[in-house]
């Protein structure tokens, strides 16, 4: 009996043993297993840097790759960067560097910390090196975006009417929106008519879709009409920059005046004269679309300027529109007409801010009819 007792306790305790040996075997494979998983998870939070992208891979670029990722020329680049130059100050990195990187994240949607390992700078660098290039195309701004004197608005003029046939055109007017994340406090004021926070832009482009006149800033809320009577734009115009004879056209939602021709609002009682009319207008005040759709295709982080620092998202904008400017100047259009992205217009819907009822402006109106039995 004993000896069968003892048999049976020296079997519980080899089995115990063997418990014990599992728990030992399966603590240990889980402590390499969360050994391997912590060490993964810190390769991960490492930015991965593309080793010599800028040195060695770059220059290894043929012609349309270097436009495709740069939007723009070879050629193009190196003239931009001894004008960009000067203004650059801070020399821990080199000019082309800063430059190529600003022009990867302007024209891409990739991400900050994609951007600054694909150039092998620590994100926040990045951050400053690109407001320093934007600041810098700022203070070139006036060789490459400037509204035209007297002798330049005839030359546009002509230009116009040799293109759409609609007489006496010095620019096209109209805003568009850039969607940002929206700021936590007051976010309702960027909130437009389409439901998506945003930043007003307001352009004069001319036949060429090169911009004469820009103005970033106001909250998505503000309607067309308020941004431009509150720009200086509006004061050169109402100080009759532009001649009697010569105009802008925009949208309805711009009121009819001297200096900007406007549609006809279809009542539903239009002469075929007036019809004639606004189909012509608005084939003409097309370019303007155009110009913002060939602004967003190359820059294509307007898309969604996710920005944080409402203060400093002007100067981005601005710096899309001169770099716009200078490719045009540099360059031709490759984009036939009819493949040309197209910014979205607005839908004209009545908000406030906009044009309100008012007396007419009987020298406007008359000289809107004078343009439409010109255009019948």
């Amino acid at each position: 009996m004993a000896h069968g007792l003892a048999a049976v306790i020296e079997e519980e305790l080899i089995f115990e043993e063997e418990i014990l040996q599992a728990a030992i075997l399966v603590a240990m494979e889980s402590d390499e297993e969360e050994e391997r998983w912590r060490e993964e998870k810190e390769r991960l939070q490492q930015p991965t840097r593309v080793e010599g992208y800028f040195d060695r891979t770059i220059p290894l670029y043929n012609l349309h790759e270097f436009k495709s990722h740069f939007r723009m020329e070879r050629a193009s680049f190196e003239q931009l960067v001894p004008l960009l130059g000067p203004h650059l100050t801070l020399r821990t990195v080199p000019v082309e560097k800063k430059l190529l990187a600003t022009l990867w994240l302007l024209g891409n949607k990739k991400s900050f910390r994609s951007v600054a390992d694909r150039f092998d700078l620590n994100k926040g660098y990045l951050h400053g090196i690109v407001l320093e290039v934007c600041a810098g195309l700022r203070a070139v701004r006036p060789q490459f975006l400037n509204w035209p004197d007297r002798e330049e608005q005839s030359q546009i003029e002509n230009s116009f009417l040799r293109k759409t046939g609609f007489p006496e055109v010095v620019g096209c007017i109209d805003g568009s929106h850039i969607p940002i994340p929206g700021p936590s406090d007051h976010r309702a004021a960027y909130i437009n008519r389409k439901g998506f926070p945003s930043i007003q832009m307001q352009a004069v482009c001319d036949d060429n879709l090169r911009f004469l006149d820009v103005i970033a800033g106001w909250p998505g809320s503000v309607h067309d009409a308020r941004v431009f009577r509150n720009s200086p734009l509006y004061e050169l115009l109402e100080a009759g920059n532009v001649n009697d004879d010569h105009h802008l056209l925009g949208d309805s939602a711009y009121a009819l005046t001297q200096y900007i021709m406007v549609p006809f609002r279809d009542n539903g009682h239009l002469t075929e004269e007036q019809v004639n009319y606004n189909t012509r207008h608005s084939s003409a005040r097309m370019a303007i679309e155009r110009s913002f759709g060939l602004l967003k295709s190359k820059f294509r982080r307007l898309h969604y300027l996710d920005m944080r620092l409402l203060d400093k998202i002007p100067l981005l904008i601005m710096a899309c529109c001169v770099l716009h400017n200078f490719i045009l100047v540099k360059e031709r259009i490759e984009v036939p007409v009819q493949d040309m992205e197209i910014d979205d217009p607005d839908d004209l819907i009545p908000l406030e801010g906009g044009p309100q009822p008012q007396p007419i402006n009987q020298r406007a109106a008359l000289k809107r009819e004078m343009l439409v039995n010109l255009l019948a």
